[in-house]
């Protein structure tokens, strides 16, 4: 006869039980965005990490809470930069194929622009988290992995007309010039405008495909 009496009971603790899981996973993606957006809120130059005061209060938990979900800031700031991977897929995984080649160009600079104005202030604090994290340098890697594919794609056709030496050296070349660290060059220690950034850059891959053979006629 006690069954059913204690049957309710089951129900209201798995409730409640469902219902601490819930909260924990609502703190835990507020603490993360918090992190987020106040990176986001400094000069493009500045390495910011937010003290755990500062966090707590922006998500609006306590500092209790913060450190109940991660072991110490470091492991937050690991968790933080994690985010801005489906970013860099957004960005890197289309491939731009326009018979024309000023086309080309100018779609895989669009692309990069907005990925990088995007992740700039997130991807700063992951590279000083990558001095010391292996799990960073990884994400790190397997971005630049995804975006060097992605040029090699978009200019295969001119890639294809040079031998292996010289293909090997456009490619080095082109993924240079569109990669993170030269966008944040300019834009961080040349001030260089965003519209600026993207002229430049674009000049630099248009002169470089300039010197590839021309396709030979049908």
């Amino acid at each position: 006869m006690s069954t059913p009496a204690r049957q309710p009971a089951r129900v209201a603790n798995e409730k409640e039980a469902d219902g601490r899981r819930l909260r924990a996973a609502r703190n835990y993606e507020a603490v993360v965005g918090a992190v987020i957006e106040i990176v986001r809120e400094f000069p493009p130059n500045v390495v910011y990490l937010p003290r755990a005061a500062e966090v707590a209060a922006r998500a609006q938990v306590s500092e209790r809470t913060v450190f109940r979900h991660f072991a110490d800031l470091d492991a937050l700031f690991v968790a933080a930069s994690s985010r801005i991977r489906p970013t860099q897929l957004i960005y890197l995984e289309p491939r731009p194929d326009s018979p024309d080649l000023n086309e080309r160009v100018e779609a895989l600079v669009g692309l990069r622009a907005k990925l990088y104005e995007r992740i700039a202030p997130v991807r700063r604090v992951a590279i000083y988290l990558s001095q010391t994290h292996p799990l960073v340098v990884e994400q790190l890697a397997e971005a630049y992995a995804i975006a060097r594919s992605q040029v090699a794609d978009v200019f295969a056709p001119e890639l294809s007309r040079l031998d292996a030496r010289g293909r090997l050296l456009m490619l080095d070349a082109l993924d240079l010039a569109s990669s993170w660290s030269s966008w944040d060059a300019l834009r961080t220690l040349q001030g260089c405008s965003v519209p600026r950034t993207r002229k430049i850059v674009t000049k630099v891959l248009t002169d470089l495909l300039a010197t590839v053979p021309k396709a030979k006629r049908r």
